[in-house]
């Protein structure tokens, strides 16, 4: 989680409105003494007593509170021509900045609103994936043919593992990899089925920033025995035979 992101949830923090897992992280962060958080809470709490108390309160960040004042100041900078009555001047006056608090405040709430819940349905969906993810390796464990390869990081990523489910029987795989670098531009990740010295393109895949991915291999010749499986880095629409750097292998 970058800065940016533990500023935001100072102002929902302020709110009230932070709970679950959010509501734990974020305290614990304020508690490791971030100043900037501190000073976002603070402000925050200071703007949320502006606002009149008989309304939910909202929080706008310290730009807004700086409009305002900005507008105040421009406002008592003007020359009046002719003078209500005190108590009547003072009314208009608090009963428009009242409300164009209220509208600044509201549309931004708005924005942060629909920012939450489009984060909110990002996450949703990621967790779907991740949900269909796990049940494809379920279900294509559940064949009791299949075979379990480690494949081991090579000189270029020693750290990078993967996992392939074999099924020697039906020739089918599921390829699991972490820990692989990014994949740079206009290049991508190929896996190969060895079947002695021969290798046999197994299909292209890149990884996402943790360097993971869930990939099905595609059909394979039925004809050849595979022993060993490798991944090389080679152009982003595969090659024929292996020409990269080889960052991962291993054996049944």
């Amino acid at each position: 989680m970058n800065h940016e992101e533990w500023l935001a949830r100072a102002e929902i923090y302020a709110l009230g409105a932070l709970d679950g897992e959010d509501l734990t992280l974020f305290e614990a962060h304020l508690a490791s003494g971030c100043s900037s958080c501190e000073t976002r809470l603070r402000e925050t709490q200071e703007t949320l007593t502006l606002l009149p108390r008989s309304r939910t309160p909202l929080a706008p960040p310290p730009a807004v509170k700086a409009r305002l004042l900005a507008q105040i100041a421009g406002e008592a900078s003007r020359p009046q021509e002719k003078r209500l009555p005190g108590w009547l001047s003072w009314g208009v006056g608090a009963g428009a900045l009242v409300a164009a608090s209220l509208l600044i405040v509201l549309g931004w709430n708005l924005s942060v609103t629909r920012q939450e819940m489009q984060r909110l349905k990002n996450q949703v969906a990621a967790l779907g994936d991740e949900v269909n993810q796990q049940q494809e390796v379920v279900r294509f464990l559940s064949d009791p043919q299949v075979r379990f390869v480690q494949l081991a990081g090579l000189a270029p990523s020693p750290a990078a593992t993967g996992r392939l489910l074999w099924n020697p029987v039906k020739h089918a795989g599921l390829f699991l990899s972490s820990g692989l670098p990014p994949t740079p531009s206009g290049k991508a990740y190929e896996l190969w089925a060895i079947a002695g010295s021969e290798p046999v393109p197994a299909g292209v895949f890149t990884v996402d920033q943790g360097g993971r991915v869930l990939y099905r291999l595609p059909p394979l010749p039925e004809t050849k025995t595979f022993d060993k499986f490798a991944v090389t880095l080679e152009p982003a629409s595969g090659v024929p035979k292996p020409s990269g750097a080889m960052y991962l292998l291993g054996s049944l």
